[in-house]
C-alpha cells in the first residue's frame, strides 16, 4: 500500500531532526496523489536505524517510534 507524501515527509523530518544522515539525504516526496511505495518507507526506517547504531538516544528512539506510525512499519 502506498505511503502518502505528507506521511513520508513527516517521518523524514522527524528522523532528520533526530540526526539521521539517511533522512537528511532522502528527497522530499511530491508524487501528487500517487504516493510512494511502502518499500521506500521501510528503507528509510532501516537506514535510520543503522545511522543511530546499537545505542540510540532516547530522542532517537522516540523519533523512530513516531516515524514508524507514519511509515506503517
Amino acid at each position: 500500500m502506498p505511503i502518502k507524501d505528507r506521511d513520508y515527509n513527516k517521518a523524514k523530518a522527524l528522523l532528520e531532526a533526530a540526526g539521521s544522515k539517511s533522512a537528511e539525504k532522502s528527497h522530499i516526496k511530491h508524487t501528487g496523489s500517487k504516493g510512494s511505495p511502502d518499500s521506500h518507507g521501510r528503507s528509510l526506517y532501516s537506514e535510520t536505524q543503522q545511522d543511530f547504531g546499537g545505542q540510540p538516544t532516547a530522542a532517537q528512539l522516540e523519533a523512530l517510534r513516531k516515524a514508524s506510525k507514519f511509515l506503517g512499519v
